[in-house]
Formats: structure tokens, C-alpha cells, sequence
């Protein structure tokens, strides 16, 4: 049993870091495509990584009371003329869907022993 609880232990704490990896990149990403005109928007973003008994949860987030308008240049229309090329709305849902598969399948393989 005391093995059973190494293991455990083991795979949560690979879990948790690869979490983390994956919530650190996905930024990284959004960053990229944060639209920018003074940089305080893409300077808000930010990582939270909260654990609770065996659940470990990775928060990607914009605004955080640093900008108010980070909800609202999220979901502005895709026909802005943005000032930053590759840059626009949605600029933390895309990259999210586009790594979703990735960063699954990390995590999974994280759990294997």
C-alpha cells in the first residue's frame, strides 16, 4: 500500500507540473496575440495554478484589475483594424482550441507510471 501512495503522490506531482507547463505556454500564446496599443493588456496576463486535494486547475487569465477592457477587446468583431499584425479578438480562445489536443494529451501522458 505504501508503494500505491508513492506512485500516487508521484503521478499527481507530474500531473501538477505539467499542468503548469501547459497553462505557461498557453499565455505565451495568447500573449502573441493580444492586441496591443499601450501593452498593459498584454502586461495583465497572467498563470494561477490552484490545487485542491488531488485536483490541480491551470487559470489563464487577462485583466485581473490591472485593465478593465480586457473582456471587452476579447469579444470585439473580427473586422477591427487591429494595429499589430496576427493580433485580434479572441486572442485567448484561439489558442486555447488550437492547443487543447496538445496540452490533453501532455497531461496524459504525464499520468503513466
Amino acid at each position: 500500500l505504501r508503494n500505491l501512495n508513492i506512485t500516487v503522490t508521484t503521478m499527481n506531482k507530474k500531473v501538477e507540473k505539467q499542468i503548469e507547463k501547459c497553462s505557461q505556454d498557453l499565455l505565451r500564446k495568447a500573449i502573441d496575440k493580444t492586441p496591443m496599443d499601450t501593452g498593459e493588456l498584454r502586461k495583465s496576463g497572467a498563470v494561477e495554478i490552484e490545487k485542491n486535494g488531488l485536483k490541480t486547475t491551470g487559470k489563464v487569465s487577462f485583466g485581473g484589475g490591472q485593465v478593465d477592457y480586457a473582456d471587452i477587446v476579447h469579444e470585439m468583431p473580427n473586422d477591427v483594424n487591429w494595429t499589430e499584425p496576427n493580433t485580434g479578438n479572441k486572442y485567448l480562445e484561439n489558442p486555447l482550441k488550437e492547443n487543447a489536443e496538445k496540452y490533453l494529451n501532455s497531461i496524459k501522458e504525464a499520468t503513466k507510471v
